[in-house]
């Protein structure tokens, strides 16, 4: 058998293996198996990883798109989750829905307090069982816009001066969900630097992941 050349050798660890083709090496992770009536263990591929050349390393293979893409705005939403979580535990010792109150804040803050854009947002997803459809009580409706003052006050002072700047951007920020899992769409340079420079994190988390 003719010895990988170095190239690929760096690819290949434990479980993964070569195949040469007309343009480099395609790579497999798989694993060896018994099979009733052969003698020597038989090979099954698990994975198909993608194509190594010498010149551009691992090409990794681009598995195609399946149904069901959903997008949400994801950027506002989460400066605001981040920023301003604990605004809930007030109401919370009130005995009143805190879900609904801080929803309803941000989302009329960024324009859209309707049943429409919760469902297109990524508050639809930390806040799933909320319904913004219901109508408020007496003691909720009067503390509504104390939410709002809050949650605008306390994004002014977690961003600074460049309140208005980090939101349009964020404005422009969504969250994926492709292929079984969820992503975030390209963020820009100018967001990365505000956000790293307030120790703001704009990772998924949880069972999500970005790329």
């Amino acid at each position: 058998m003719t010895p990988l050349p170095e190239w690929v050798l760096k690819y290949k660890t434990k479980g993964i293996y070569a195949k040469k083709t007309k343009t480099g090496y395609a790579l497999y992770r798989g694993h060896s198996e018994r099979v009733p009536g052969k003698s020597y263990p038989v090979f099954r591929c698990d994975e198909y990883l993608g194509i190594v050349t010498e010149r551009e390393g691992l090409v990794p293979s681009r598995p195609p798109v399946k149904p069901a893409i959903s997008v949400l705005r994801y950027g506002f939403c989460h400066i605001v989750e981040t920023s301003c979580s604990l605004l809930r535990k007030n109401p919370e010792r009130l005995g009143l829905d805190a879900d609904v109150l801080f929803v309803k804040a941000a989302l009329g803050l960024e324009g859209k307090e309707s049943r429409h854009g919760y469902e297109g947002s990524w508050f639809s997803i930390l806040f799933p069982e909320t319904d913004l459809g219901r109508v408020l009580t007496e003691e909720e409706g009067r503390y509504l816009p104390i939410m709002r003052r809050q949650v605008e006050s306390k994004l002014r002072d977690r961003l600074g001066p460049e309140h208005d700047e980090m939101l349009a951007l964020c404005s422009n920020l969504y969250a994926v969900h492709v292929n079984g899992g969820w992503h975030l769409s390209d963020i820009s340079g100018r967001l990365e630097y505000l956000c790293a420079k307030r120790s703001i994190s704009l990772w998924l988390g949880g069972n999500h992941h970005g790329v």
